[in-house]
C-alpha cells in the first residue's frame, strides 16, 4: 500500500537519517532528506510536505524549535526528535509532538498517522502539482 503522504526528514547525523528514510520508505510514505535547516527551508520552498520530523538539535545556531515553527507556518505537521533529555522541559511546552531517542519505530508511525488524521479533520483539501491530495490519502 502506497501512502500520497510526503515527509521531509531533517537529521544532521546521516545513520539516524537513513535510519528514518528507511522507516518511512517501508511504511510506503513518500519523502526527502535534509541535513541542516537551510536545506529545510530549500525544500519546503520546492515542494509541499505533510509532515516534517526534525531533530532538536540542529549544527550552528539553529534548533528545532525554531524550524518546527517554520514548518507549522508551511502547514506540516511536525514531530521534534532528539537524543538529548536536556530539552525535555522545553518539548513539553513546545506543543509539537516529540519522540526521545532511542525511540521504537511504531511509535514514530503512530505520531506520524495521528498528525495525518488531526490534519484531515482541521484543513481544506489542496491538490499539488503532481496530482495527490493533501491530507494523505491511501493509493
Amino acid at each position: 500500500m502506497t501512502r500520497i503522504c510526503k515527509v521531509l526528514i531533517v537529521e544532521n547525523d546521516s545513520f539516524v537519517r537513513n535510519l528514518l528514510a528507511d522507516v518511512f520508505e517501508q511504511e510506503g510514505y513518500h519523502f526527502s532528506t535534509v541535513e541542516s535547516g537551510a536545506e529545510m527551508r530549500h525544500a519546503l520552498d520546492a515542494d509541499d510536505y505533510d509532515i516534517v520530523v526534525i531533530d532538536v538539535t540542529q549544527p550552528g545556531a539553529e534548533n528545532g524549535f525554531g524550524l518546527a515553527q517554520l514548518a507549522r507556518q508551511r502547514g506540516c505537521g511536525t514531530i521534534l526528535v532528539t537524543g538529548d533529555h536536556r530539552h525535555l522541559d522545553r518539548l513539553c511546552e513546545s506543543g509539537h509532538p516529540y519522540l526521545l531517542k532511542p525511540f521504537r519505530i511504531q511509535k514514530l508511525l503512530d505520531l506520524a498517522e495521528k498528525i495525518l488524521i488531526e490534519t484531515a479533520a482541521q484543513c481544506t483539501r489542496r491538490t499539488r502539482s503532481d496530482g495527490s491530495c493533501f491530507p494523505a490519502r491511501t493509493q
